[in-house]
């Protein structure tokens, strides 16, 4: 599956509902966190680019290192609280990889479908799959008190948005690296945060 044409365009959506630690949780999941950056909105990592748009939010990058034992990780379980403003971010983009031959992992899904203007359903290899069989894991951790917040990617144009969340599956790899991307309100940038896998805390995280 190809991905590296696509722009992703982002349209803010709003749904309400530490370094090198070391966190396993209840799961046999590992995740050691490597680092946790800013990066630029407009950077391209890999070969799917995630290019934030909105002068609202800032990309950051938190790397980590993830092994697991009873199962594979499920990418749509993290999730990033900010404490202090009780918001828990979606995770935003991925890129998970073994080691520095071959291609990275991508397993990115829209959670609806996409229509041209004849009404025809688009089904593009440049486009993440829309599979309802895919479970997206992010509302089943809720955290009380918490405020949802994810953004909409635009897969059209400006004068023809075509708007979907996406999310991301189950990984193949059992001791992999993960970049995790997430897009913040950067009114927040320097609030407190946490990496969270389901419903368990990995890490508190800061940003540079």
């Amino acid at each position: 599956m190809k991905f590296e044409k696509i722009v992703f365009v982002i349209v803010l959506n709003i749904s309400f509902s530490l370094f090198a630690q070391e966190s396993p949780n209840s799961s046999g999941i590992t995740v050691d966190v490597i680092k946790s950056k800013l990066v630029n909105n407009g950077s391209v990592f890999g070969i799917r680019p995630l290019r934030v748009t909105s002068e609202d939010l800032r990309k950051v990058l938190i790397k980590t290192k993830i092994s697991s034992t009873n199962e594979k990780t499920t990418l749509s379980a993290f999730s990033l609280l900010d404490t202090k403003n009780k918001i828990r971010y979606r995770l935003a983009d991925y890129i998970g990889y073994i080691g520095f031959i071959g291609n990275p992992e991508l397993i990115p899904f829209r959670k609806d479908k996409i229509y041209n203007e004849k009404g025809k359903e688009r089904n593009s290899e440049w486009l993440p799959p829309y599979d309802n069989t895919e479970k997206d894991y992010f509302y089943e951790y809720n955290q009380e008190g918490y405020t949802n917040f994810e953004i909409n990617t635009n897969f059209g144009t400006t004068n023809n948005p075509k708007l979907s969340i996406v999310y991301f599956g189950r990984t193949s790899y059992e001791k992999f690296t993960a970049e995790l991307y997430f897009a913040i309100l950067i009114k927040n940038i320097d609030s407190e945060y946490e990496l969270y896998y389901k419903n368990e805390k990995i890490s508190k995280i800061t940003f540079k």
